[in-house]
């Protein structure tokens, strides 16, 4: 009886986000109980705010052991960090420091030892950092699976400084991937109103919408402000969007698998099956390009493939370009013949969960929009 009852995940417990927010990491940890913390952190992370969290921790009387994740998010990293790195270190709670699969990995690591979980992101690239979920991969660089926490994380702490300081690629990249949530599974078809949507899938269009809302109007000059290094009201409002609203949406529609064609019009939610589908094919050719970039050049297509106005489907792709977002398969390094973008949709079609047979032309033709 128990195991009817599931829980809606919202993926964080408290979160704060403020330039300089880093110095209160420590106190976060002490509000956990926390007296020793294992800092699961990227590289280049550690050397642009370790000193800072560092000091958090210190001031607040918390020791830690450090760690620096040099692969990607896989089993076997994840296997070392719980058989062997916290029987030996003991930690109190994992602090993650870095980009997204820095976050899933700490995610991975604490939800599995049973130790709360505090997320530190240095990018909003993706909202892995609120998320209660960790996408893995194999050691060669391709996505295998995902795993659902069954708890939700502690704490998410954003210092927008740090933020602003990171390349504008990676604030660019969030924005593109925050867009899929209205775009990719069709939420801005009028017809998903309150009175024929499930609630939950009704909430997560309206909190969708204004996230779509908050970065068509301030995402230009948020992106401008990060490239200058700049902690403006734009950015503080679309680093909001790219995480917090993003990802309420996603939570309160994570449980509706309801089909989004309907209504007479095409759609096929597709735009992180083709990010997941160019990680498993074209991996090498797609090394640089980042997740939201990619999600993105799928949303472009998804606006084809529902049959918006061309006003706005140009607007769309518009906008993309002026936040330098790839444009076409061509511009991600793959070579847009029949035959690759064939192979592309029978991965799409699998890949982010089994496709019924009809999304197949639907795909193929949204794709013939993005070749370039």
């Amino acid at each position: 009886m128990a195991n009817e009852f599931k829980p809606v995940k919202f993926g964080c417990g408290r979160y704060v986000q403020a330039p300089g927010s880093i110095e209160i990491v420590g106190r976060e940890a002490e509000l956990l109980h926390c007296k020793k913390a294992l800092i699961v952190a990227g590289k280049k992370a550690y050397e642009a705010a370790g000193a800072q969290l560092e000091a958090s921790l210190k001031n607040y009387g918390v020791d830690f052991e450090l760690f620096i994740m040099t692969t990607d998010c896989t089993y076997e990293t994840l296997a070392y960090l719980k058989n062997e790195v916290v029987p030996k270190v003991k930690p109190d709670c994992v602090i993650s420091l870095g980009g997204g699969k820095v976050m899933d990995m700490g995610k991975a690591t604490g939800h599995g030892c049973d130790i709360p979980v505090i997320n530190v992101p240095t990018s909003v690239a993706t909202v892995n950092c609120w998320s209660a979920m960790s996408v893995m991969y194999t050691p060669d660089h391709k996505p295998i699976d995902r795993i659902w926490h069954a708890k939700e994380n502690n704490a998410v702490i954003i210092d927008t400084q740090i933020i602003a300081n990171a390349p504008v690629k990676l604030f660019a990249s969030g924005m593109a991937d925050a867009f899929a949530k209205y775009i990719e599974t069709g939420l801005m078809m009028e017809y998903n109103d309150l009175f024929s949507t499930p609630v939950g899938m009704y909430c997560s269009k309206v909190l969708a919408g204004t996230t779509n809302e908050i970065l068509l109007n301030k995402g230009e000059k948020a992106y401008r402000d990060c490239a200058a290094h700049q902690v403006t009201e734009e950015l503080e409002a679309c680093t909001f969007a790219n995480v917090a609203t993003t990802a309420l949406a996603a939570a309160v529609n994570y449980n509706n698998h309801k089909a989004l064609i309907s209504g007479g019009k095409k759609g096929a939610t597709f735009a992180h099956a083709m990010y997941y589908a160019c990680k498993t094919i074209y991996t090498e050719e797609t090394a640089e390009w980042l997740h939201g970039e990619i999600v993105g050049l799928g949303c472009q297509a998804a606006m084809y493939a529902y049959e918006r106005p061309e006003f706005e489907t140009k607007n769309f792709s518009r906008y993309m370009a002026a936040i330098h977002q790839p444009m076409s398969l061509r511009d991600i390094g793959i070579n847009p013949t029949d035959e690759e973008v064939r192979k592309l949709v029978d991965c799409m079609m699998v890949v982010w969960g089994k496709h019924p047979a009809e999304h197949w032309q639907i795909m193929y033709d949204a794709l013939q929009y993005i070749k370039g």
